[in-house]
This record gives structure tokens, C-alpha cells and sequence, in this order.
């Protein structure tokens, strides 16, 4: 859907920047609380919860595999207090995910609560290229304001109390214009996947995913769920899929999980999701990038790297 066919509603925003915030209606919260919750996460998660506790960042990107190495859900993990954290997943997974951490639980003690019902997720993004970097401070204690770990492009989340009115988030900021399903179509033109539909539970691996290179992957940390197949994929290096853009001149119905192909049938891959013009596929990198022609269901379609990529991809071993 083009940005110029959506209703705009103008707030209070960035000064001298222009940009979109959106509610991610998609989007839920869990709760992890208690002394011992950094080290439950620890074992559970492809990044090193040490990053929030040592270092004062506010959020982290980290996937959840299963013992197979494929993941299960992806997460933003946010933290708010020395032994508590917030972990955004997919709404339609939250009940699947908290129970999958009571699983683990064991006798840790600790707290592990859905906030699906009582907070907000928004996300707040620039929608051009030039112009002044977006940057949010949290003046707000009920809020937590945090710059998208995986990618500066992807903007800064929001997370609010549900009784937190739109008109209170907006008249905090300034220039900017309140949208709908708009935020979908900008990760698309990114190359970033999330949620299950993109990420389907248990049939793709962290790296396909692009998890190293969105700074969701720690090799240092030691154990966790599904570490022993990841580390030694990422260490020989052959990742011969990841999640591309897309780039659609014709109407594609957004119909996930349909055969990318090139011009003369051989399969390159999955298609992710289509939004507008733009789309998300999980492609065979070398031969995506060679193939003189790209067709979903017989439309043409393009693909490139992203430019936030690694400009060398030692690791990477393709094949045809």
C-alpha cells in the first residue's frame, strides 16, 4: 500500500524531522521478573542478556530455538529494572512463548506474567531517507523508549500502558503522522522479517533469518537452547538462505510460503510476505542475485542485498 493512500494524521513530533508512528496491533508483552530472571534468560536466548545488565543498553534483539536449532519466536527484550524484563514477541505466539518459559522455570524464582492486555507496543519510524537522524528521549517514566537494536532504520520503539491515549504518545513529538499498516512495508524494504508468519515456528534457522547480522547472535555467551547446531553453522560459515527484500511492479497477492523462482524454473526460494510494492522472501543468495529473471506466481519481481549487510560475506558458502 503506498504511504500516499493512507489517511495522515499530524502530532506533536521529532523537531525538524519528519516521520510515522504506528501501534503494532500484532505486537504483545511478557514479563520476566524476579532475582534470578537474567540467568533464566541466559540459557534461553541467542544474545547475551549481560549486554543490558553491564552495559545500560536499553533493548536487545534475541531469537528462542528450539533444541534442533530452528527457531521458535523472535523477541525484542527490553530491560526495565535490575530483575525485570520486558519481552516483545508476536501476539498470536504470547500465550505459546510464556508457556514455553514456565517450562523452563524449574524452582528459579521468578515471575512470568503476559501484558498482552495491559501495555501497548508503537513504533515510531522515519519514512525518507534524508533528513536529520530520528532521536527520542523517554520523558515519560510510564513509557519505555527504546532504539531498535537490530537496525537504526527500524526507529525506536514505544511501550506504553494501554490506558496511555494516542493523543498522550503524540503530544510528546513533533512533525510527524499518525498511519496504519505502513510499518510492515518499511521492514519489507529493509529485508527484516518478524513474527511468525515471516518466521514460521520451527522451519527456519537463526542466520537464514539474518539474526547475526542484526546484532541478535552472541558467539561468546555459552550454552543455551539450540546453541550447538548455531554455533557450528555460524562457524563454517554455510548460510545458503536469508531473508531478502523484494522489490514488485505488478500486484502480488500476499500469500506466504509460495515458490520464488527464476526465469527458467529453478527454485530460489520461499515468499514471505508482500506488502504494496514491496515484499520479504527467503531466497538462495547467489543465485538470486545472478538470476536475470525473478517470478512469483509468473510476475516479475527484484531482489538485491541489503545495504546494511556486511560489504564482505566471508563465512558465506552458496551454492546453486
Amino acid at each position: 500500500m503506498s504511504l500516499a493512500r493512507i489517511p495522515l494524521r499530524r502530532f506533536s513530533s521529532v523537531r525538524n524531522s519528519k516521520f510515522f508512528i504506528e501501534k503494532l496491533k500484532n505486537r504483545a508483552l511478557i514479563r520476566v521478573a524476579g532475582d534470578e530472571s537474567g540467568e533464566f534468560l541466559q540459557g534461553l536466548i541467542t544474545n547475551d542478556i549481560r549486554h543490558l545488565e553491564q552495559h545500560g543498553a536499553t533493548g536487545m534483539f534475541a531469537m528462542v530455538l528450539n533444541k534442533a536449532g530452528r527457531v521458535l519466536y523472535d523477541t525484542l527484550i527490553y530491560r526495565k529494572t535490575e530483575n525485570s524484563f520486558l519481552i516483545e514477541c508476536d501476539k498470536d505466539v504470547c500465550a505459546e512463548l510464556r508457556k514455553h518459559l514456565m517450562i523452563f522455570r524449574v524452582r528459579k524464582k521468578i515471575a512470568i506474567d503476559s501484558l498482552e492486555t495491559n501495555m501497548n507496543v508503537w513504533v515510531v519510524f522515519k519514512c525518507q531517507e534524508e533528513g536529520e537522524d530520528l532521536k527520542l528521549k523517554n520523558d515519560f517514566p510510564e513509557y519505555t523508549v527504546c532504539q531498535d537494536p537490530r537496525l537504526k532504520d527500524l526507529g525506536h520503539r514505544i511501550l506504553t500502558p494501554k490506558e496511555i491515549l494516542p493523543e498522550q504518545i503524540f503530544s510528546s513529538l513533533k512533525d510527524g503522522s499518525h498511519v496504519e499498516d505502513c510499518y510492515r512495508g518499511h521492514r519489507y524494504a529493509l529485508g527484516v522479517g518478524e513474527g511468525i508468519t515471516e518466521l514460521p515456528p520451527g522451519k527456519s534457522f537463526p542466520l537464514e533469518a539474518n539474526c547475526d547480522y542484526l546484532h541478535g547472535l552472541s558467539v561468546h555467551k555459552g550454552c543455551y537452547l539450540g546453541q550447538e547446531f548455531t554455533a557450528r553453522t555460524y562457524h563454517t560459515g554455510v548460510v545458503r538462505k536469508r531473508l531478502m527484500p523484494l522489490t514488485i511492479s505488478s500486484e502480488i497477492l500476499d500469500k506466504p510460503d509460495i515458490n520464488v523462482e527464476s526465469g527458467d524454473g529453478k527454485n530460489l526460494g520461499k515468499l514471505r510476505g508482500v506488502a504494496g510494492n514491496v515484499g520479504l522472501g527467503l531466497l538462495r543468495i547467489e543465485p538470486a542475485l545472478a538470476a536475470e529473471k525473478i517470478l512469483i506466481e509468473g510476475m516479475e519481481v527484484t531482489t538485491k542485498k541489503p545495504s546494511w549487510w556486511p560489504q564482505e560475506l566471508p563465512r558465506e558458502k552458496q551454492s546453486q
